[in-house]
């Protein structure tokens, strides 16, 4: 965990430090949105792949390749950077990022399934939430770090990432047990490995939960990485200090490591289903508050990055519990890998439109863009609690009337049972009765005699 978690701070550092070096080089908001969406774009191919390979994987094995072919590619990022400086290749630079970025796909998807193994039933949501603190402390001082590296050198913030990736490796080296045995990665032939693809979209399609949370998160990233795109771009152009706009960055980190922290007091109703209509409101208050405050200012941008962190964090901590939960171990890395492919699709996307949007409509007319957005999400965001109820009510109608009917059918028997136990009384009590004890009728004299009746008669 600790070697994961520098690794973590190291690329967070770069993360943002990246598309400030592209503006620093060319100038250009929209170009700068359109690089960062072609260094991670790719990536959105690869992770359901990955997340098939990473079930068949050992996860040890996997994070240990995974890292260090990632600080490889950061190494050849911070040569390029003293070798040729204000002369390197945008290329360059992204094919560099394109190659982090996938590896580190392998390397989540992985640490998630080494961790979900050590995970016992009863402290998956306390665990989830430990690593939602990580992430969001990670972010926290990560994000502050970048422009702050950046503005002394911009070759510090890559070296900062190329060093965490060592020390994350030598980490895993120590990890190892000596004389664990280390098992094989099992063979795949692709159309076994169209077949687990399948099975884990099958098993979103039967969880509406599931499937509708993890679009609406998805969104949610793109919201979030266009609104970071904005800010940057405003604090371009009006010369803000790097400490203004580390301040803003890190207000994500902060606000996710308090809702990391708050979330195991919340009561219980409001978590799960409840929640995201929460978090989507909370969103729209936070951008209707920039959009009405007139500008990307340092200030609002930090409280609603805060509040954007804080929601975010217990989202992403209930969901993920939902997942552990509910998800084999043996499908988790797929399941997850869906998941995550349209999160950074939706991160790749999100600069651009943010991009684009700033620069040809302005800030005010671009965050009312975003709200607007968000504020969709927020009234998508009610299906789930109502197809919920419904289900739940249909379920109740369902129980009531078979318990009705087995009620019913139970009644039937006691009340046939007792009809047929009555009858049987009354037939025995008529065996019982002497042959000659017949009542009298009054009018017997009217009647004529019959044969058998002399007989008795005569018995007399």
């Amino acid at each position: 965990m600790l070697g994961s978690s520098v690794s973590m701070f190291g690329s967070r550092i770069s993360t943002v430090a990246f598309p400030m070096l592209v503006l620093h080089l060319n100038n250009s908001a929209l170009m700068t949105g359109l690089v960062a969406f072609a260094a991670i774009a790719p990536s959105m191919l690869v992770y359901i792949p990955a997340g098939v390979l990473v079930d068949r994987w050992n996860p040890w094995r996997v994070m240990l390749i995974s890292e260090f072919l990632r600080g490889l590619a950061i190494i050849s990022v911070v040569v390029s950077l003293a070798v040729f400086g204000q002369h390197i290749s945008i290329v360059w630079l992204v094919s560099a990022m394109v190659s982090e970025e996938i590896l580190e796909i392998f390397s989540t998807l992985s640490e998630r399934r080494y961790l979900s193994g050590l995970m016992e039933s009863e402290n998956v949501a306390s665990r989830q939430a430990y690593i939602e603190v990580r992430t969001h402390a990670v972010v926290l001082a990560g994000r502050p770090i970048g422009p702050f590296l950046f503005a002394f050198n911009p070759l510090l913030p890559f070296t900062a990432d190329a060093l965490s990736f060592l020390f994350s490796v030598g980490t895993l080296l120590v990890l190892r047990v000596p004389g664990e045995s280390v098992r094989p990665p099992q063979k795949l032939r692709l159309g076994q490995m169209r077949s687990d693809i399948n099975q884990g979209f099958d098993w979103l399609r039967g969880d509406r939960r599931a499937s509708l949370t993890i679009v609406l998160m998805a969104v949610t990233s793109l919201v979030s990485q266009a609104l970071i795109m904005m800010f940057l771009v405003e604090a371009h152009g009006n010369e803000l200090s790097t400490v203004s706009i580390g301040v803003v960055l890190a207000a994500s980190g902060a606000g996710g490591a308090v809702g990391s922290i708050c979330t195991r007091f919340l009561p219980g109703w409001i978590k799960g289903v409840v929640w995201l209509p929460v978090q989507m409101l909370a969103w729209s208050v936070a951008l209707a508050s920039l959009t009405i405050a007139g500008g990307l200012s340092s200030s609002c941008s930090a409280i609603a990055m805060l509040v954007l962190g804080f929601t975010g964090a217990i989202g992403n901590i209930e969901f993920g519990t939902y997942l552990v939960a509910n998800v084999g171990d043996d499908m988790l890395a797929r399941v997850t890998s869906i998941g995550q492919m349209l999160a950074i699709g939706a991160s790749a996307l999100g600069p651009v439109l943010g991009g684009a949007a700033i620069q040809k409509y302005g800030g005010q007319r671009a965050m009312e863009i975003l709200l607007c957005l968000v504020m969709a999400l927020a009234c998508c965001s009610l299906i789930l609690p109502f197809a919920q109820a419904i289900t739940r009510a249909r379920s109740v109608i369902a129980h009531s009337l078979l318990a009705l009917e087995r009620s019913v059918t139970v009644a039937t028997v006691i009340l046939g049972t007792a009809l047929v136990e009555q009858c049987l009384g009354t037939l025995q009590s008529a065996q019982q009765l002497p042959r000659n004890h017949f009542p009298k009728d009054p009018d017997d004299a009217s009647r004529p005699v019959w044969p058998t009746r002399r007989i008795r008669l005569g018995i007399k």
